[in-house]
């Protein structure tokens, strides 16, 4: 079985250490659950023509809340999929980790928020700069919390396969540059609020490269 109760490191019989804590299997679960709600709640933002208006128009006037939808949910899918490999290398959970991954998943279900308050700001031409830095430093937040994770695998390798122990150093500095653009991204956005989007958008097609050896992730 892959999963039982949290417990502290052992000592086995032999005088071999073993891993701490439940499988990985219940944490997929809940996250898997989480990241899909997150996804789902961005469209509710965007708002449908009402009845007789011009649906050309009304569609046109929305193009930068679309925008900032496409951005949000390539964004939530690289968090997804990077979580997805993170998770397929890490044999055992214990409490910091559980913690450290509430965290990821509190940054990636509040995603929509700063979406719906960009876009609105985009949608309107008020080119809101503060939305823009609002927008980009949840995103730094999140993807920090993914990097945290990453940095306390790198000193818990008991936790991951033997086989993958060796990758976490390589993941971690790729999962940095995350945090680090999602910064520059709230600077550009502070001065220009379409500009701080389009740096998070590149900063998700990056993340959308598979890394170049077996094992590796990042954050997005």
């Amino acid at each position: 079985m892959r999963d039982g109760a949290v417990g502290d490191d052992r000592v086995g019989d032999q005088g071999a250490e073993e891993p701490a804590g439940p499988g990985s299997a219940r944490v997929e679960a809940l996250s898997d659950a989480i990241i899909a709600i997150a996804a789902t709640l961005l469209v509710i933002e965007l708002a449908v023509p009402a009845a007789g208006a011009d649906v050309g128009h009304a569609l046109l006037e929305e193009v930068p809340a679309f925008l900032a939808y496409g951005v949000s949910f390539l964004t939530i899918l690289i968090f997804w999929v990077n979580h997805h490999a993170l998770f397929g290398i890490v044999r055992r959970v214990d409490r910091p980790l559980l913690f450290l991954n509430g965290l990821v998943l509190l940054g990636i279900s509040f995603i929509s928020y700063p979406t719906a308050t960009l876009g609105r700001a985009l949608q309107a031409g008020v080119h809101d700069r503060a939305a823009a830095v609002f927008y980009a430093a949840v995103l730094c937040g999140t993807a920090s919390a993914f990097t945290g994770i990453w940095c306390y695998l790198r000193f818990r390798p008991r936790l991951l396969s033997e086989t993958a122990r060796g990758a976490v150093q390589g993941a971690l500095r790729r999962s940095l540059a995350g945090p680090g653009a999602y910064a520059i991204a709230a600077l550009v956005g502070a001065a220009n609020a379409a500009l701080g989007l389009a740096l998070c958008a590149l900063v998700a097609a990056y993340f959308t490269l598979a890394p170049r050896r077996p094992g590796r992730a990042g954050a997005a």
